[in-house]
């Protein structure tokens, strides 16, 4: 009896796993895996394998100018809102660490980002965007087609990315600057570290496991951006605002070409693994853990 509760003991915890094991199997694990297949296969519009194409399908997504043109928009992309964003939250949680009377009010509006869909947020800046009715052409006294000029596309999509990022990012960062021990950081006031140096010697790094967490957190989010431009460019003009997600959805939605689909599905999480894995070597360097 008491070699039948060891065991039954041992087994629990794993018994307490399986629902998130089998979570994660059927929806995350198998479907990866049979992407992966299909990828080298040629398939028909209906996904039936048709004929093994091993890496053929590889060449042809690497050669395809509209799907470098993705990555490079994806790269600038991620490249631009995540450190923009992660440092106007910081800034806005430093001026909101000290509690004050008026502490909840601007609290939620720094957050209020984060609580809004991204349909509404489209909605929104679509019309503050608009060339004819818009407030920023009427603020600087501009005729910009903010999201229909190639020039200007991109970097009207960040901008609306940015201030969603801004929301999650300043919770988080407002919760660990407050969670800072206070006598730390009035030994390092009384030796003479402040100002900016306060931040970058002491603050920053007792604060950087949960930047880390935030770092990851956006790269994955922005190398898999596309709410936005789906909503409101749907990649345009001339793929100036495609990402390597749109380009995936254009040509599995939108041309049923899977072929395509699969294999540039494959080559976007390789890049996110790169990113992901040259972050993990940040981490044991930059990051400290009390």
């Amino acid at each position: 009896m008491n070699h039948a509760k060891r065991i039954g003991r041992k087994i629990e915890p794993y018994l307490y796993l399986l629902p998130a094991f089998v979570f994660l199997i059927g929806f995350v694990y198998y479907p990866f895996v049979k992407n992966g297949w299909l990828s080298l296969n040629i398939v028909n519009q209906f996904r039936n394998i048709k004929e093994f194409a091993g890496l053929r399908n590889y060449v042809r997504v690497l050669t395809d100018p509209e799907f470098l043109q993705a990555i490079g928009n994806t790269f600038i992309y991620a490249l631009v809102t995540i450190p923009v964003s992660m440092v106007i939250a910081y800034l806005l949680a430093c001026l909101a660490r000290k509690k004050r009377k008026a502490s909840l009010v601007y609290e939620v509006l720094f957050a209020l980002s984060m609580a809004t869909s991204d349909a509404v947020i489209a909605v929104i800046f679509q019309l503050m965007y608009n060339d004819q009715l818009g407030v920023l052409n009427k603020l600087f006294g501009t005729s910009i087609g903010w999201l229909t000029d190639p020039k200007y596309a991109l970097m009207s999509l960040m901008i609306i990315q940015i201030w969603h990022n801004i929301g999650y990012n300043f919770l988080f960062m407002l919760s660990s600057l407050r969670g800072l021990p206070g006598e730390v950081l009035e030994s390092a006031n009384l030796d003479g570290c402040t100002g900016l140096r306060l931040h970058a010697k002491v603050m920053l790094p007792l604060i950087s496991p949960m930047l880390f967490f935030l770092l990851l957190k956006d790269i994955a989010y922005g190398m898999t951006v596309s709410s936005f431009t789906l909503i409101l460019t749907g990649g345009g003009p001339n793929g100036s605002t495609q990402t390597i997600i749109t380009y995936i959805y254009s040509k599995a939605i939108t041309s049923t070409n899977f072929n395509y689909a699969f294999s540039a599905t494959m080559v976007g999480f390789a890049i996110s693994a790169v990113l992901i894995s040259l972050s993990m070597i940040l981490e044991k360097k930059k990051v400290h853990y009390a």
